[in-house]
């Protein structure tokens, strides 16, 4: 009993270690290197910001316009 036991074990040792594999370090079913992310994100976020701040100057100048109408200009 005790050996079965073992084996049960070391089969589901391997089904995890199988599972970690493909789940963190294969291309094709997940991620190639996840330690990438970080680079992803940072390149992600300064789009983000840099929308943001489009938008934000976009907004401005409607501003200006509207109030150049409004004055007569």
């Amino acid at each position: 009993m005790k050996k079965a036991f073992g084996m049960v074990e070391i089969l589901l040792v391997i089904i995890v270690i199988t599972v970690l594999y493909f789940t963190c370090f294969h291309s094709k079913y997940g991620r190639s290197n996840p330690f990438d992310d970080n680079s992803n994100l940072n390149n992600q976020q300064e789009m983000i910001d840099n929308k943001i701040q489009d938008i934000e100057n976009t907004k401005a100048l409607k501003q200006k316009i509207e109030d150049n109408l409004n004055k007569g200009y």
